[in-house]
């Protein structure tokens, strides 16, 4: 089982979309492990897609995935770094449970927590993810909250490689980074990036179309040919799948943007189908998760939140 099919497999398990919550089978969560270069391996299980960075100063973690699985994820880790296990930093790309739920036990098995500050903000308290048909996210206790947060951009050298956090300002949420691993040529785009689907955007929590674009281009515009992106899920990509998925979004955005502009109501732009091209590629039919209609109205929501802030 590919990570893709895996991911919308457990999505409806773990995180539905409509309806209640059914019980996961933990012990079944295959954990995949994607050797890429300079020391970076991509780990893939039952939430976001996380990056291991490895080497004589230890181990830096991207992602800390479904509490549920620590235990089984800290022991892959342990066997990837044979030269130095000790886990020194887990990075949190955004606030989404699918991929801090693990905080506190990489936190207990030594790693410092960095993130955006806007993703210490949101894990300090109580969320309602309307969007997710109300689900109720519950405070992370002070133990899986980070302590070490910046504004803008923050640069870390480790095993010999330096490493670039960015923050993308208003895209999936509020609080969105990459990290660009600079001589591996590897950046984890988190949930900017859902490669071959649809994306879920967070317009709870700053989330809009717009940015997601923006925050794609720019990262496009900053990498080389040989760059391979790490995706928030979906499998590993290169620079001609980042390149499908901006021409996607943006496209999506320029036709959605026109029915605002023309008046359109939600219900309305939803009725327009503006996604009916790309649905067999981007949509269930096509292995992804999120129906067309649902998208729709999450990118109508975005786009009119943010112009009216």
């Amino acid at each position: 089982m590919n990570g893709r099919t895996l991911f919308v497999v457990l999505l409806g398990l773990v995180v539905p979309f409509a309806g209640g919550n059914a019980q996961q089978d933990w012990d079944a969560v295959e954990i995949q492990v994607t050797p890429l270069r300079g020391g970076v391996e991509m780990v893939s299980a039952a939430g976001g897609n996380m990056a291991v960075f490895h080497g004589v100063d230890g181990v830096l973690v991207v992602a800390a995935d479904y509490a549920e699985l620590s235990e089984r994820i800290l022991s892959t880790v342990g066997e990837l770094a044979a030269e130095n296990p000790s886990i020194r930093y887990l990075v949190n790309t955004h606030w989404h449970f699918d991929h801090t739920s693990g905080n506190e036990n990489f936190v207990r098995a030594g790693a410092t927590l960095i993130s955006h500050e806007g993703v210490e903000r949101l894990l300090a308290n109580d969320q309602v993810m309307a969007a997710l048909g109300g689900r109720e996210v519950a405070a992370a206790p002070e133990s899986a909250r980070p302590t070490v947060t910046f504004n803008d951009r923050m640069n870390l050298a480790f095993n010999g490689e330096l490493i670039h956090l960015v923050h993308m300002p208003d895209a999936n949420t509020d609080g969105d980074i990459i990290v660009h691993f600079r001589d591996a040529d590897v950046v984890h785009m988190g949930d900017l990036f859902f490669n071959g689907m649809y994306p879920y955007i967070d317009v709870d929590n700053g989330g809009n179309l717009p940015g997601m674009v923006r925050a794609v281009e720019d990262v496009l515009a900053h990498s080389r040919e040989s760059t391979l992106f790490i995706p928030g899920h979906g499998p590993l990509a290169d620079r001609g799948d980042l390149q499908a998925y901006a021409d996607m979004l943006s496209s999506v955005r320029d036709r959605v943007e026109a029915l605002i502009e023309a008046g359109r109501s939600r219900e309305e732009v939803i009725a327009e189908k503006p996604t009916a091209n790309y649905d067999p590629v981007w949509g269930p039919a096509g292995g992804g998760f999120m129906e067309p209609d649902r998208w729709v109205g999450l990118v109508y929501d975005g786009m009119v939140g943010r112009s009216q802030g």
